[in-house]
């Protein structure tokens, strides 16, 4: 008489084969995210307001060197904005809070750096490079 064991019936396998099977997923679906957090797909721009105006644009994509320059507000204080090669980001401030300076550089569209006590805000878009390439809608 023959008898078939087969590995799928030990509890013991059956626990190892899920487990490897959720890490493989987990480590597809964080490399993915990646992939696609770093896949830009056309120029960003970055558009410094303070107060409600606009007070100049930049185009990141076109930066090659890194350089700064200051934006006084009419309060007497002042921000002192970084631009690097696809990056800006507030460098210095004499805010009391200096939440702006701590929020880093951004390269994206999700959220815009502010110092709420200059009234300053800078807000990058990003144009597609071709119509219908690029996400529908951003969510955080």
């Amino acid at each position: 008489m023959i008898t078939h064991v087969t590995k799928f019936k030990n509890p013991g396998f059956r626990a190892i084969l899920l487990s490897v099977f959720l890490i493989l997923l987990f480590g597809a679906s964080l490399l993915y995210l990646f992939w696609v957090r770093s896949a830009h797909t056309g120029r960003l721009t970055a558009y410094i307001y303070q107060n409600g105006t606009l007070l100049t644009t930049i185009d990141l994509s076109a930066v090659t060197e890194t350089y700064s320059f200051t934006v006084d507000s009419p309060d007497g204080g002042y921000n002192t904005i970084e631009i690097k090669p696809g990056a800006i980001g507030i460098k210095e401030a004499d805010c009391p809070d200096r939440l702006c300076v701590l929020m880093g550089y951004a390269d994206s569209s999700l959220l815009p750096i502010v110092c709420l006590p200059h009234g300053l805000v800078i807000e990058i878009k990003e144009q597609a490079a071709a119509p219908g390439i690029g996400p529908d809608a951003l969510s955080y």
